[in-house]
């Protein structure tokens, strides 16, 4: 997993989660899953997971799935594949789709 190469935390919940989704067979995940992972595969410690893992989401790597789970997105996996090639990856982030807004931020502009 780790031939990805990942430099920051949130890189590494996308890894781990995609970990979990295709080689685990656990598509479905908590913060917990994530930092179990996250030991098993002998890598530095979160400072604080449930940071890491909602700054993931909030990145668009990782979508809320039912029950307080998480699962990793369809831009997530892609940035994941396009992994250890930065330039790839980070063209994969930038020619994502822009979220549309909704009414109340269109008639607040």
């Amino acid at each position: 997993m780790f031939q990805k190469l990942p430099r920051t935390d949130v890189e590494r919940v996308a890894c781990l989660a995609y970990y979990l989704t295709h080689y685990r067979d656990t598509p479905y995940f908590k913060t917990l899953d994530i930092s179990k992972l996250n030991t098993e595969a002998a890598q530095v410690k979160f400072s604080n997971p449930a940071v890491a893992v909602d700054n993931a989401t909030k990145q668009h790597y990782l979508v809320p799935a039912s029950k307080g789970n998480k699962q990793i997105s369809a831009l997530g996996e892609q940035f994941v594949l396009a992994l250890p090639d930065r330039d790839q990856a980070r063209d994969v982030m930038n020619n994502a789709r822009p979220r549309r807004r909704g009414r109340r931020e269109q008639s607040d502009s």
